[in-house]
């Protein structure tokens, strides 16, 4: 992580001496859409994006039952709230390797780290649990993909892109059990510690608007 922050920032300075331009574009994908904002110096753009999803749903249920301590039947009510987000920044570089006339074939290459949040109440009361467990949740991913841009003038081209994606997370959990001792006859207590650990390697594919402001370089 900290190597490739440094890269970014060597081509960064590399850019401004050479009288480079900002970039920003958008990428609506199959699976989420995403923006990002760059320093195009020579063949090399490093940039920052950033990526957004929220997902939420509630139900309630209303009716009658019997209550056993007023002993007569009453009316309630039930509501079951919960709302999720994901929120992946990301930064990255991408370089244009093949260039000839208005078309520009590149590699891009990405990491980034995503944060999910997210709150359940019933009735009011929140189940701090997935909080707390959506909070220790650790993800990575990255992307590796190769495309083309057609820049229609020095200031906007239309890109398509294709690469692969990796997405992994962890996931630790702890607490206290027993356990009986034959030897002893006492039962014991044990720290008990379990690991989840999930990856994925999808395929993605995306368009992207890229906008070019400044002198050409």
């Amino acid at each position: 992580m900290k190597k490739t922050f440094v890269l970014l920032s060597i081509c960064l300075l590399f850019g401004m001496k050479a009288h480079g331009q900002f970039s920003f574009g958008v990428a609506p994908g199959l699976s989420t859409n995403s923006s990002y904002f760059g320093y195009k110096a020579g063949k090399f753009v490093p940039y920052i994006g950033f990526q957004y999803a929220n997902i939420s749903f509630s139900t309630k249920e209303t009716g009658e039952e019997f209550d056993y301590d007023l002993y007569e039947v009453v009316s309630y009510s039930d509501e079951l709230n919960f709302d999720a987000s994901l929120l992946v920044p990301n930064i990255g570089i991408k370089y244009f390797a093949v260039e000839q006339n208005n078309l520009k074939a590149f590699i891009n290459l990405s990491i980034a780290k995503p944060f999910v949040r997210g709150k359940l109440d019933f009735n009011g009361e929140e189940a701090d649990e997935l909080s707390d467990a959506l909070k220790d949740l650790n993800l990575m991913a990255g992307e590796l993909g190769v495309g083309v841009e057609y820049f229609l003038d020095d200031n906007f081209s239309v890109g398509g892109e294709f690469g692969i994606r990796y997405i992994g997370g962890k996931y630790n959990t702890e607490y206290t059990d027993t356990f009986y001792n034959d030897d002893t006859s006492t039962y014991q207590e044990t720290e008990i510690e379990t690991t989840y650990k999930l990856s994925s390697n999808p395929t993605y594919s995306k368009i992207s608007l890229n906008f070019y402001f400044g002198a050409k370089e």
